[in-house]
């Protein structure tokens, strides 16, 4: 299983994402941003202030780096997708800091398209083909979330959702033609990015000397895990975003459930009220098919029909199931593993911690009802209510404490190969980056990108800098701010 490393965002800064927030996303620039105490000058030499009322072209280019381009519209697709975008929008980052931010990834973006171009990499007819149905399968989403504003009456409501779409791309000082083709150009930015990316990575060589000495070293240090470590680990791996745990800490077992949530109406206090009677035909139906149902896969059978918990679609919690412990007694909704420990063991009590403080004016939750089942093949299940929801329970794996079994070549196997893998890319990527910072000169007009997108603070540095003021581009320690952009 390849987990994901921090390089493969980058590869990804500019993957399309048609959404109409995204495309009229470019609204919220419109309401002024906090100020901040010290505005960072980011005028260019002789630059004029850009007046608000002007729509700056979408395919204005913001970005140079020999004959390869960032446009205004690319930028705008990196803002919006960023992984920092919400720390901006929760004021934990001002807009003028994370408009450097960006341009640092696109930065990063700019050497690797670079160097694969050097390097002769280039997608393929097939690619390009794909990505053009990529593309009309977003354009068709799109319009179907503008149908939505449109009103009920009207007589074509297709049509309309297009000249709502059109005037929202007018905005952006975009027709519909233009906007396609600049998507179809980020894309084509992104793939062969990350084909060069991927090249760099199937270069890499582990050896499987080098693999059985990290699972000897990570079986060292998983053995002195908490189980929630454990279980946040095998999460990620599971989810795809981390390596294997090399070492189980305690004895542990997963379960797996059928989800039904109750349906809910709002209180004349602004909350909201369970219906918790609202799944009693469902909770009869069901239960009327136990005594047929024969073991767990026929029990995750009904799951599909009648189980409403999205991670029960997920194929890996299917097979691996949700873990658990009694020291994980916090980390469920109230009375799960409570339910779940009393199915695995028989008989089992909530343990109460001594050095646990509560509240003057709250008192400890008390263990919910229970009602168990047996299944044709003998095996037996929990029912449970929790605020939310009915749950029937039914345990998957057992975890031994102890090494973490594996085969060469297998799942968990791979997922070690990976980390190695990645930390050498990293290593190498860093070492690459220096020497391209070296190689590559990146023109960066911050003043087009900072009145589109941090105005305030844009005014006020040019205002303070004067026109004489001039910025070496932070993101790549070599370029000073030119006026590249319009040309």
């Amino acid at each position: 299983m390849q987990h994901k490393n921090r390089f493969r965002i980058i590869a990804a800064i500019l993957t399309l994402v048609f959404a109409a927030s995204m495309i009229y996303g470019c609204k919220l620039t419109t309401d002024e941003p906090e100020n901040t105490d010290e505005p960072v000058s980011t005028a260019t030499a002789d630059a004029s202030p850009i007046p608000d009322d002007y729509i700056i072209p979408a395919e204005t280019v913001v970005m140079k780096c020999n004959d390869v381009d960032i446009t205004l519209y690319d930028f705008g697709q990196s803002y919006y997708g960023s992984q920092y975008f919400q720390y901006m929008m929760y004021g934990m980052i001002d807009p003028d800091q994370y408009c450097d931010m960006i341009c640092d990834e696109l930065s990063s973006v700019l050497y690797m398209f670079n160097e694969a171009k050097k390097n002769g990499i280039a997608l393929t007819d097939e690619d390009l083909s794909e990505i053009d149905v990529l593309i009309d399968e977003h354009i068709e989403q799109v319009l179907k979330q503008y149908e939505e504003r449109v009103e009920e009456d009207a007589a074509d409501k297709s049509a309309e959702a297009r000249k709502l779409l059109e005037t929202d791309l007018a905005n952006d000082g975009l027709d519909y033609n233009k906007f396609l083709k600049l998507a179809k150009n980020n894309i084509v930015m992104s793939k062969t990015v990350e084909k060069y990316y991927n090249s760099l990575s199937d270069a890499i060589e582990i050896s499987d000397e080098d693999i059985i000495k990290h699972i000897e070293e990570k079986r060292t240090t998983d053995s002195e895990a908490t189980m929630l470590d454990f279980m946040t680990a095998l999460n990620a791996y599971n989810e795809g975003n981390g390596e294997c745990p090399a070492f189980i800490p305690d004895d542990c077992f997963s379960v797996n459930h059928i989800y039904m949530a109750f349906e809910t109406k709002n209180t004349d206090e602004g909350g909201v009220e369970y219906l918790t009677d609202s799944r009693k035909d469902d909770e009869e139906k069901l239960e009327s098919l136990f005594p047929e149902t024969d073991g767990f896969d026929a029990f995750m059978e009904l799951e599909k029909e009648y189980g409403e918990d999205p991670g029960m679609d997920n194929e890996i919690y299917v097979e691996n199931g949700y873990l658990i412990h009694s020291d994980l007694v916090n980390s469920y909704f109230h009375g799960f593993v409570y339910a779940a420990m009393n199915l695995h063991e028989g008989s089992w009590e909530t343990p109460v911690d001594p050095e646990a403080t509560q509240e003057p004016d709250t008192t400890p939750l008390p263990d919910p009802e229970l009602k168990f089942f047996t299944l044709k093949d003998g095996t037996k299940i929990v029912k449970v209510y929790t605020e939310s929801a009915v749950h029937y329970i039914i345990v998957n794996k057992e975890y031994k404490k102890g090494p973490v079994d594996y085969e060469k070549g297998d799942e968990k196997w791979a997922s070690w190969r990976s980390s190695l893998s990645d930390a050498k890319l990293t290593e190498q990527f860093e070492t690459l980056t220096a020497q391209w910072k070296e190689d590559y000169t990146i023109d960066i007009n911050k003043d087009i990108i900072k009145a589109k997108y941090a105005p305030k603070q844009e005014a006020e540095s040019t205002e303070d800098a004067g026109a004489e003021s001039t910025e070496t581009a932070e993101s790549t320690e070599t370029a000073e701010s030119t006026e590249s952009g319009n040309e």
